[in-house]
């Protein structure tokens, strides 16, 4: 998502100094060491830019570059701070090669390669130039010059990238393609404002706050923040009415996020061809409608008893009412997207349940099966919930405009909206990791349930692949609570063992590209390795090995 920052701005161009309210858009420039004089055109043409357009577009362009604007710091290794200061919060990328490709790094084949492979993955746009200015065998690595040849190669497969002969010619067209960059960016950032103030109108044609319930023991009980959600279940689980009234109450929520499902308001939107600002508007609905359950499964997982056959069946049955719908005539997309609110459910539940190891509340979850009136059968819970139906053909594109470009855009949807409602203040790393080890377990058990696995953003986020990777010798190790997380999922090492191997084979047949890693195929080895007393830290150990 395009972060913007409210800034109030004064520059010496504007008449009688009169301050501009302008978004602050960050544009990282990324290369090597040999083309400095590109480095400063692109810092001279955003300069431009800013001067001819900031008053009139309120908006001001911000050149990132590690000599420039990087902290010295000796935590991590140096790309992972650069990525941390610099990478992480651009909003646009700028990339020039000639004759080099840089230095290798654990992660990719160069410092400028994982800027570019970081950025993309995150949706954002990369515009890319390779210089065709003449080269000096005799002054060149060859070597280098070869491995940036490999990657341009490459990278037009997947993508559109530009060249340029004479500096001249590269200034014209930096010129062009930051204002045509801009102008994208200012189109989407008018549909996201659209598409809110769509969801903000039908909200309140909807009325979704719901009063207080008035309980047993007559302590009120909300829902609306998650501290009201915490304080709330802590008194239900201390009180002997807390069974009773919490399924009033999870009757109540389930009733209003339905008749949010079945209002005019909603059906006026379901009803029209899917664009940018009706799914941008629906999804935000039924995300506000929905709020209230997050919290309340949310601390149920953290506090409650993952033992009490009473308390499973509360948060199975929450899930599996809010993912069970009439298939109506009219559009399928519109069908599938009312069943995103058992969704939201079963990633509150998956990530709050192996955070707060009480994993059995995600078993029971995972293995809960769905009656179908329209089909007269039964489904797998995950199978219905499945991101690519729920989100099916297009929709997963166009929850909120830019998601065109992002590979796995449910996930990364969900990602940033869970963390912002459960753990707003937590470091973005280690939420991360617990996001894409649920999505990990969810593709896992898929397999183990017969399912076809859903390949999420855990595939190509090469910080997880190593919490991943330990997390698996840590359950043929019995350690941790990761691994006993997993072993919990699958009852038992066999049972993993087996699914594993089922795994392994669907995932290697899976398509990969440049762009996103492929799927572990090698789950069954880590195992192996594990049990012979071997461990690994990586991905690529693991590919040594």
């Amino acid at each position: 998502m395009i972060q913007v920052i409210i800034v109030n701005l004064v520059v010496e161009y504007y008449p009688n100094n009169m301050p501009v309210d302008t978004k602050l858009y960050r544009v990282l420039i990324a290369s090597p060491g040999d083309v400095p004089q590109e480095r400063e055109i692109i810092r001279e043409e955003i300069a431009r830019w800013n001067a001819i357009h900031t008053s009139d577009m309120k908006m001001i362009l911000m050149p990132l570059g590690w000599e420039t604007d990087a902290t010295p710091d000796l935590e991590e290794r140096g790309q992972a701070i650069i990525n941390r200061q610099l990478v992480d919060i651009c909003d646009l990328l700028i990339g020039v090669f000639w004759t080099r490709l840089g230095t290798p790094t654990p992660q990719a084949e160069s410092g400028t390669v994982e800027e570019i492979e970081r950025v993309h993955n995150e949706g954002k746009r990369c515009i890319v130039y390779f210089s065709d200015k003449e080269v000096s065998l005799s002054a060149t690595d060859l070597k280098q010059y070869k491995r940036l040849q490999k990657y341009k190669d490459e990278l037009n497969k997947k993508g559109l990238t530009d060249t340029y002969k004479t500096i001249e010619k590269f200034r014209e067209k930096v010129s062009r393609h930051i204002a045509a960059s801009v102008l994208r960016i200012a189109r989407e950032d008018t549909e996201r404002r659209a598409a809110q103030q769509e969801a903000k109108v039908t909200e309140q044609a909807l009325r979704l706050q719901t009063p207080p319930v008035l309980t047993s023991p007559n302590f009120e009980i909300s829902f609306e923040t998650l501290t009201e959600a915490q304080t709330s279940v802590k008194k239900l689980l201390e009180s002997r009415f807390g069974v009773p009234d919490m399924e009033e109450v999870k009757e109540k929520e389930i009733a209003k996020v339905q008749s949010v499902l079945s209002s005019p308001d909603l059906a006026a939107l379901l009803s029209q061809q899917p664009t940018v600002e009706t799914i941008s508007a629906i999804a935000q609905i039924l995300e506000t409608a929905t709020t209230p359950s997050i919290y309340a499964i949310a601390t149920i997982c953290k506090y409650g008893n993952d033992s009490s056959v009473d308390w499973l069946d509360i948060v199975g049955d929450w899930i599996e009412r809010l993912s069970t719908r009439k298939v109506e005539s009219g559009y399928q997309w519109a069908n599938n997207i009312k069943i995103y609110p058992g969704l939201l459910l079963l990633y509150t539940v998956g990530i709050s349940a192996l955070r707060s190891t009480k994993t059995k509340f995600l078993r029971e979850a995972l293995e809960r099966q769905i009656y179908s009136l329209d089909y007269d059968r039964e489904f797998n819970l995950i199978n219905k919930l499945d991101p690519r139906y729920v989100f099916s053909d297009r929709l997963g594109k166009l929850i909120e405009p830019g998601f065109e470009q992002r590979n796995t855009p449910v996930s990364d949807h969900l990602a940033p909206l869970i963390k912002s409602k459960l753990y707003p203040h937590e470091e973005e790393v280690q939420y991360l990791n617990w996001f894409d080890f649920f999505e990990f377990l969810l593709s896992l058990k898929s397999v183990h349930l017969e399912e076809y696995p859903y390949f999420g953003s855990f595939t190509w986020r090469w910080e997880t692949n190593r919490f991943i990777i330990k997390s698996i010798q840590d359950a043929i190790l019995q350690q941790g609570r990761y691994g006993s997380a997993i072993l919990t999922i699958f009852n038992t090492e066999a049972d993993l063992e087996r699914t594993a191997q089922k795994y392994d084979t669907i995932a290697s047949q899976s398509r990969s590209d440049f762009w996103r890693a492929s799927p572990h195929k090698n789950v069954s080895k880590l195992i192996q390795l594990a049990k012979s007393g071997k461990r690994i830290t990586s991905y690529r150990d693991l590919g040594n090995a």
